[in-house]
């Protein structure tokens, strides 16, 4: 059963929101260990073991409700009213803990780790402004648990400060970033999956039909007019409109050359460009476009071909293009004519490449070209 994007979506923020449940739970854990190993500096008569079991028990409540809530409603996670409790008792652990061990020096805070989960909970709920604002007030209550401490203010306390504001804030920044870039480029799979589904499904529809009625009718009207409405359904399907990939304007500079070989010699072409096809540099397109379109003169001209395929790709840090026709071929021992020789070897020499042709009689004609894809 094919996943509605709104699944995928969901899929992954419930990925996302796991990862932070096993964090939590890890942070919970190191938060109980450092009480545990600074309970020497808690039996000082100033401090308040109280306090800081308070602050432990907070954020264990806090740990229990959110994995309760990811197993049965992850969206609840991400509504205000759970965020900001989950902050807020980032903020009274940070604030608290130099208020439970009343200014003794101990090794290892008990908000060390376990806000952090709030911060980046904060960036996916409210992409990464409430991350970075979620940040910054726990960064702020560690500065409030200083003011609020029996010490004097010094410029020490200033700079743990200002590192625990921005810390925290990049925390929830880069959840927030990352986060929507995630969901970008999930919806950007599901656009070309749906894509995909519907040009596959056209294509052994619409299509073939329209290319049997071009085939069987004797009526040159029918003819243009299926001819017309297959290329404007494939330039839908794999055109510029919506078309998926990189490569720069090399797509629409192909399917401008394959349309021009149609009008001119009534054939089929069908351009092919892999979808992970890099963007190249102006030149590049320029050599290459040229090129295909001279071997598609030669292809309607020379050739007699009625169909061309296309093709191209990146392979081992370069541009792959191959224009394969069905035409009449010709016998290699014949002297190359000057538009193959100037007008594509030429082109692709001037920007690095190499040509390769492939041609016997009656077996059609493939002119392959490489070039560097940067």
């Amino acid at each position: 059963m094919t996943m509605t994007l709104h699944d995928r979506e969901d899929a992954l923020v419930r990925g996302l929101l796991t990862g932070i449940a096993v964090f939590r739970w890890l942070a919970w854990a190191w938060a109980v260990v450092v009480l545990v190993l600074s309970r020497s500096e808690l039996s000082e008569p100033e401090a308040r073991a109280a306090l800081a079991l308070v602050l432990v028990g907070a954020a264990l409540l806090i740990t229990v409700v959110d994995t309760a809530l990811l197993g049965t409603d992850p969206a609840r996670l991400l509504s205000t009213p759970v965020v900001a409790a989950e902050v807020a008792v980032g903020v009274a652990l940070a604030a608290g803990d130099e208020l439970a061990y009343n200014g003794v020096s101990h090794a290892q805070t008990l908000s060390s780790a376990w806000p952090l989960a709030g911060v980046m909970t904060a960036g996916i709920a409210l992409r990464w402004r409430g991350g970075v604002v979620a940040g910054a007030v726990i960064g702020l209550g560690t500065a409030a648990g200083e003011l609020l401490g029996p010490n004097p203010w010094t410029d020490a306390d200033t700079v743990s400060a200002v590192s625990s504001v921005v810390l925290y804030a990049l925390a929830g920044l880069v959840a927030g970033f990352v986060t929507t870039r995630l969901r970008e480029a999930e919806r950007r799979i599901s656009l070309a999956q749906a894509r995909e589904e519907v040009a596959r499904t056209l294509h052994d529809g619409v299509l073939q039909t329209l290319a049997v009625v071009q085939r069987r009718t004797a009526d040159p009207d029918i003819v243009r007019l299926a001819h017309d409405q297959e290329r404007e359904l494939r330039e839908f399907l794999y055109g510029t409109r919506g078309a998926i990939g990189g490569g720069g304007d090399l797509g629409s500079r192909l399917r401008a050359a394959a349309a021009r070989f149609e009008d001119r010699y009534g054939g089929t072409a069908r351009v092919v460009l892999a979808p992970d096809t890099p963007t190249l540099p102006e030149p590049t397109v320029e050599a290459l476009a040229g090129a295909v379109g001279e071997a598609l003169a030669n292809a309607g001209k020379h050739g007699g071909a009625t169909t061309v395929t296309i093709f191209a790709e990146p392979l081992d840090g370069e541009m792959f293009c191959s224009v394969k026709d069905d035409g009449t071929g010709f016998d290699p021992a014949t002297p190359e004519g000057t538009g193959l020789r100037r007008s594509v070897r030429g082109r692709i020499a001037e920007v690095g490449g190499r040509v390769e042709v492939d041609g016997r009689p009656g077996r059609g004609v493939e002119v392959r070209c490489w070039v560097p894809a940067r």
